[in-house]
């Protein structure tokens, strides 16, 4: 017995938009080697409206970058392995338009000095920082820059692009 397939043409007017997706919220990239504290900062950011993502490592977000090109950073300082000044650094080399905001309890002069030794100053709040203070700076950082350079609209840029940090 054929079966028989049964199809409908719909005209190219009424195809989804696929750029109005929920993904083209600002990406922002949690970075702390405490999960409680880089999944809770992801969850209050994006209550208020950011793609936010949580990561326990400087190299987890080194990787997720590649895919999700982020729009803001917020890291701590403290992290084993990289610390979260050496991954700002590497950001600010292979996606200088993602802006940087270091958090951290116990950070001193000597963990920046190689930010100081490259010659950037990276703005930090210290623990513990109030969810509100947060947002707010991310919310002004990202407005300070045009719309289309902070929506995430896929594409990376390529693992030579960190090759120079």
């Amino acid at each position: 017995m054929k079966k028989s397939l049964r199809s409908e043409v719909i005209p190219i007017s009424e195809v989804p938009n696929g750029n109005k997706r929920k993904s083209e919220k600002p990406a922002v990239l949690v970075v702390d080697d405490e999960p409680l504290v880089a999944e809770t900062l992801a969850l209050i950011l994006s209550g208020a409206g950011f793609a936010a993502r949580a990561v326990n490592s400087a190299y987890e977000a080194l990787d997720l970058a590649y895919t999700v090109r982020p729009a803001f950073l917020l890291t701590d300082v403290h992290m084993p392995g990289m610390s979260g000044v050496e991954l700002a650094l590497m950001f600010r080399t292979g996606f200088p338009d993602c802006k940087v905001l270091l958090f951290s309890g116990r950070a001193t002069a000597q963990d920046m000095m190689p930010a100081v030794a490259a010659g950037v100053e990276f703005p930090m709040l210290a623990k513990p920082v109030h969810p509100t203070q947060i947002i707010d700076y991310v919310s002004k950082s990202l407005a300070e820059r045009a719309p289309e350079s902070i929506l995430v609209r896929g594409g990376a840029l390529p693992p030579k692009a960190f090759e120079s940090a």
